[in-house]
């Protein structure tokens, strides 16, 4: 009966201890199988939708600054967003879907990119020809970054510690070492670059060219443009498919989306997506390509097996989503 008395307690203890494993485990798999959300800026209705990629339907949408424009995603629960004529940069936290903070910035805050952490955000400041760099815990602006005339896209590659700023009315492009903060390159491309994309390996860079309606391929080894590729009219961003291989990009005159072949590089081929498309993002699968179209408020998603719109999805006003807006 004593040994009754002891091992009873011990067994409930046991069955305690087996459940919360049980739970954690369940867990666990629940936040691996969590599918990427898009977050979509909308310009002119100063808000956000987030798209649950996986139902491929607008799932919640946030109040956000004064007009909205750019988007960069880190992988510590935190979206970063430029509101252009509100003049600061709002941080969102996507496990709660809440903004925890607006931090000031100067006066045209457009581009945006942010290292893997999210522990140093990058402005590209469009009026002042400059880059902020903000600590988000701190909530304020750490150093500045001088460069070429109406800085636009930017992209952080942290294996290589470098940053890519695309200044438009320069034509150019800068390499610039994020430790030292030092400009180690300045590469012409073509005229009025904007959007950029990088490679996942990260030797190869792509700026895409508005007014040249081309989009320039540079050796981020070598610091040199290698090729020119014409795409449609008025290009403005880009994105790379997870195993490199194909580059799509918008074409904002054309409402059309260039799809490239980076191994043989040539147009593969052209879709027709919704009016002025100007955002574009894969999901990590590389299944669908994402694209913001700014003139009528909608999303065209497209399947990368056929590249057929599959869905169309009513977004915000000015759907624009200028910068990386699909979680990994």
């Amino acid at each position: 009966m004593l040994l009754l008395l002891i091992d009873s307690p011990k067994k409930a203890i046991l069955k305690k201890i087996a459940f919360f494993l049980v739970l954690g485990l369940l867990t666990a798999c629940n936040a691996k199988q969590h599918p990427p959300y898009a977050y979509i800026t909308n310009q002119l209705s100063d808000d956000m939708s987030v798209i649950d990629t996986s139902t491929q339907q607008v799932i919640h949408t946030i109040p956000m600054g004064n007009r909205p424009v750019g988007i960069a995603l880190s992988n510590n629960n935190r979206a970063f967003i430029t509101n252009s004529e509100g003049q600061d940069l709002t941080i969102l936290d996507t496990s709660t879907m809440r903004v925890i903070s607006h931090i000031p910035t100067p006066s045209g805050p457009v581009g945006i990119a942010t290292n893997n952490n999210g522990s140093k955000v990058y402005i590209a400041d469009w009026y002042q020809h400059k880059i902020s760099v903000v600590d988000p815990k701190q909530a304020k602006i750490i150093s500045t970054i001088f460069v070429g005339n109406s800085p636009a896209g930017l992209i952080v590659d942290d294996n290589r510690q470098r940053l890519y700023v695309a200044n438009r009315d320069d034509n150019n492009v800068m390499i610039i070492d994020t430790a030292t903060q030092n400009v180690l390159h300045t590469i012409n491309v073509g005229s009025a670059p904007f959007g950029l994309a990088l490679s996942p390996d990260g030797n190869t860079l792509y700026s895409v060219n508005v007014r040249s309606s081309n989009v320039s391929v540079i050796d981020t080894n070598s610091a040199k443009v290698t090729r020119t590729i014409n795409v449609g009219e008025w290009p403005y961003c880009a994105v790379v498919s997870p195993d490199g291989k194909h580059l799509y990009v918008t074409n904002q005159d054309d409402s059309t989306i260039s799809i490239i072949d980076t191994v043989n590089p040539s147009i593969i081929s052209t879709v027709d997506v919704g009016d002025s498309p100007e955002g574009i993002d894969i999901t990590p699968d590389g299944q669908y390509v994402y694209v913001t179209n700014w003139g009528d408020g909608t999303i065209s998603v497209i399947n990368t097996d056929n590249y057929n719109v599959e869905n169309i999805i009513k977004t915000g006003k000015g759907s624009r989503a200028f910068g990386q807006f699909i979680s990994q």
